[in-house]
């Protein structure tokens, strides 16, 4: 008598499906299907007419105050990367940081990793150090990011009242920023579980490619990693925190700015509304094009809602903000990359 064939083993792609493609399909529909509504009910009233007027006759000194906040917010941005990279200057902080924002603006994720990294070695900065600021640096900026939700519930409720929809995000997002908060400092502690992680990461390469380092080379690589990493935060974390928690106001000054230059009346009624809006929406800004049309009509649903801003005055906003703080950078940092490209060949 044959033997019976032992059952058929899930697939990895299988086994990592849990939801089903209904319900994918499903969800998409929905964000595509509210996204529409909110870009409609923000186009719905804009005179494009007024909004080119409005672009286009931005006064000398306002470009200049605009030019000034806007190298303000990449020096900021570039805080953690001074401070948590040992002999990197601050000015070369922001060149690799106006370099790398530019391409992941345009190119995947990696490409910017990668072209920090070149940058960093480019300046004889240690491999260690390097990788350690990369990764403290980026997980302090989605900290930042995620608390700022509940950063501007706080203020409207202060300033005007408590609103739902801002409570909700506040929870939500500042429940991330807690969980990826205690994780970091987790990980900045734990030192066996590094080392354990290393010898398993050591087995596993070795397994695909013999020839490479053993689980003891990988331990020690990982230990030191997470001591190296567990030094720099304590002796400067909390500068970096502070700064990305301070870029987040700074963010939401720069689009309140924008907005006043295109007409919109600054007052007491509105600022916080302008202001604490942009907040809550921050998170959306991590999208791909920092949230290119998502982002504008949630904030706007959120402003209209509070003021009685026309949509007009909001989109011309909208896109000056854009312009200075998406356009201008990548413009900047694709000339910044030409040339240490050419400084570094000729070296």
């Amino acid at each position: 008598m044959a033997e019976s064939s032992p059952p058929a083993m899930p697939t990895p792609r299988a086994a990592r499906r849990k939801i089903p493609k209904p319900v994918v399909q499903l969800a998409r529909l929905v964000l595509i299907a509210v996204v529409a509504w909110l870009l409609l009910r923000l186009l719905r009233g804009v005179d494009w007419a007024e909004v080119g007027h409005a672009l286009t006759h931005l006064s000398a000194w306002q470009i200049a105050v605009l030019l000034v906040v806007v190298l303000i917010r990449r020096a900021i941005l570039a805080a953690p990367l001074a401070l948590l990279i040992a002999g990197l200057s601050y000015l070369k902080a922001m060149i690799s940081d106006v370099a790398a924002a530019s391409v992941a603006t345009i190119a995947p994720s990696p490409g910017d990793v990668v072209l920090r990294l070149a940058m960093l070695r480019s300046w004889r900065i240690d491999n260690t150090d390097a990788a350690s600021g990369l990764t403290l640096s980026t997980t302090i900026f989605y900290i930042a990011r995620l608390a700022a939700p509940a950063m501007g519930f706080v203020i409207f409720w202060a300033a005007r009242g408590f609103y739902a929809p801002f409570a909700w995000a506040g929870l939500i997002f500042g429940a991330a920023a807690a969980v990826l908060l205690v994780g970091l400092l987790y990980a900045l502690r734990a030192e066996r579980s590094a080392a354990t992680i290393g010898r398993l990461l050591g087995r596993l390469i070795q397994r695909v490619r013999p020839a490479s380092a053993g689980p003891v080379v990988w331990e020690e690589r990982l230990v030191s990693f997470q001591s190296h990493s567990a030094g720099r935060m304590q002796e400067r974390g909390w500068l970096a925190i502070l700064s990305q928690l301070l870029l987040v106001g700074v963010e939401a000054g720069v689009l309140v700015l924008c907005l006043g230059f295109v007409g919109v009346k600054l007052d007491s009624s509105t600022v916080p509304v302008m202001f604490c809006s942009f907040m809550v929406v921050y998170p959306l800004t991590g999208l791909p094009l920092m949230g290119a049309g998502i982002m504008d009509a949630t904030y706007a649903a959120f402003v209209s809602n509070h003021s009685a801003i026309e949509a007009t005055d909001l989109v011309a906003g909208l896109l000056v903000w854009r312009v200075a703080v998406q356009l201008l950078p990548v413009v900047v940092g694709l000339l910044t990359i030409v040339v240490w490209r050419r400084f570094t060949w000729n070296g």
